[in-house]
């Protein structure tokens, strides 16, 4: 049995400009669901050629792909994670989201 624990997807939202005219974004929950960490396997880390495994992990989901495109970072096991990479699809149960390894207490 899979142990799913909860989720949360955020990205920046632009609250306005500052008087040089950059952007002054904020980051908020856009939604969530829920996920686990995943192993890599065997196979995947003697094809990696770019280190992804090293300083990479992958967080299995059922959450839409929508939903994970339009996020910047997850909230999971309480640290913000960056999204570097997304793969699969809506026509498969499940979605891996590869998120830097070490997540920050603060986004």
């Amino acid at each position: 049995m899979m142990n799913f624990k909860p989720l949360y997807f955020y990205a920046n939202h632009e609250e306005g400009r500052d008087p040089l005219g950059n952007p002054i974004t904020e980051l908020i929950q856009i939604g969530e669901s829920e996920g686990r960490f995943s192993p890599w396997t065997a196979e995947e880390i003697a094809l990696d050629v770019r280190e992804v495994t090293l300083h990479n992990r992958k967080i299995l989901t059922p959450a839409p792909k929508e939903l994970i495109e339009q996020a910047e970072k997850v909230k999971f096991e309480d640290k913000f994670h960056d999204i570097t990479e997304i793969k699969g699809d809506d026509t498969t149960r499940w979605r891996i989201i590869i998120v830097n390894r070490y997540g920050s207490e603060k986004p």
